[in-house]
């Protein structure tokens, strides 16, 4: 069983990783020489509601120019039944759709328009990438879970290459996995596989600013992570212009408004999320109206600071959280010493 911190820090790099992801297919088709030319809208935080009448939530969706959708899905395909049971629903509802993110709507949502066909792109860990194209195979041939698409997914395994500091992006045509139709254009993603012996590769330097200027995908951040967005970016945009140390207060409301403004997410719930990891770390406590929290250096860089607000989170300490807090705590102290005395003085009067 893995302990408390290896958990949390598994599903923090999971979901940074996931990010990373999704900014890769960002560079690919937004700013990259030539596919642009052929992407009507892409939408890194897709949710919408589906012919079945239900909201579908994928990773990202590329609406083409030509009126076809590539719908992405980032899988962990566990080795377990009901793993592969829950991405054939996903995806299996992913090929049905018929409309698409065209654009933004004021105020949150999206503009949709009908679209004429529909690919759908599972990204999983390579190491995993073959089981999972066999499985999904094996799972069409039979019909199970009742799933029999109209059009077969397309399965890449994903790696992050640490000594050459970028994400690769690897097709194999196994067991027919397809790669993604072209629908008669050119350059498409499946003339780069072609072209590049069915390897695809994103630089970290590439994704990076696009990262930075989201920072999210659409699945809710883990505590961790949105614990540590919260105080190197959310909290101290409220503090501004004064700088740590500082008390401030603040509500989830207001702090997810924020990151919907900056980053284009932003959920109350994963706020409060990130808001009840803070206090277990003894650096938040809940008021009548929201949080107190007293904004302050934590780590000596900005590259330490989730490490450690882990470790503060893994020895909830207790005690006063804010400098008036302190105060109080202080105030209090003194006043019982005062008292104390006080009730000796007038003991020692009735003992003489």
């Amino acid at each position: 069983m893995p302990s408390d911190r290896e958990q949390l820090l598994r599903e923090y790099r999971d979901y940074d990783a996931k990010v990373d992801i999704v900014s890769s297919f960002e560079v690919f088709f937004r700013e990259s020489t030539s596919l642009p030319a052929t992407v009507a809208h892409f939408e890194r935080f897709p949710r919408y509601t589906a012919p079945d009448g239900e909201q579908v939530t994928p990773d990202l969706t590329v609406l083409f120019n030509d009126g076809t959708l590539l719908v992405g899905e980032i899988s962990k395909l566990a080795r377990d039944e009901r793993s592969l049971e829950d991405l054939l629903h996903q995806i299996g509802r992913y090929d049905t759709l018929t409309r698409a993110p065209s654009g933004p709507l004021p105020g949150g949502g999206h503009e949709l328009v009908d679209v004429e066909a529909v690919d759908v792109l599972v990204l999983v860990p390579d190491g995993e990438s073959n089981a999972a194209i066999d499985r999904i195979d094996q799972a069409i041939a039979k019909r199970r879970y009742g799933y029999s698409p109209q059009q077969r997914p397309t399965v890449m395994g994903w790696s992050f290459d640490a000594a050459g500091s970028r994400y690769i992006f690897k097709y194999d045509d196994r067991s027919n996995n397809p790669r993604p139709r072209t629908h008669g254009r050119d350059p498409s993603l499946t003339s780069w596989l072609q072209g590049s012996h069915d390897t695809l590769s994103c630089p970290a330097a590439r994704l990076t600013p696009v990262k930075v200027r989201h920072r999210f995908m659409n699945d809710r951040p883990p505590g961790l992570y949105m614990a540590t967005m919260l105080w190197l970016d959310a909290l101290p945009a409220v503090a501004s212009p004064q700088v740590p140390p500082v008390d401030i207060e603040v509500n989830a409301a207001d702090l997810a408004a924020y990151l919907r403004e900056s980053y284009g997410w932003g959920d109350v719930n994963a706020v409060k999320a990130g808001l009840e990891f803070l206090q277990r770390g003894g650096l938040a406590r809940p008021t009548a109206d929201g949080w107190a929290i007293e904004l302050k250096e934590v780590a000596t860089s900005r590259e330490e600071v989730d490490a450690e607000l882990l470790r503060r989170h893994l020895a909830r300490p207790t005690g006063p959280v804010t400098a008036a807090d302190r105060e109080e705590a202080s105030a209090r102290v003194a006043r019982n010493q005062k008292e104390r005395k006080r009730n000796e003085r007038r003991q020692s009067e009735l003992d003489v």
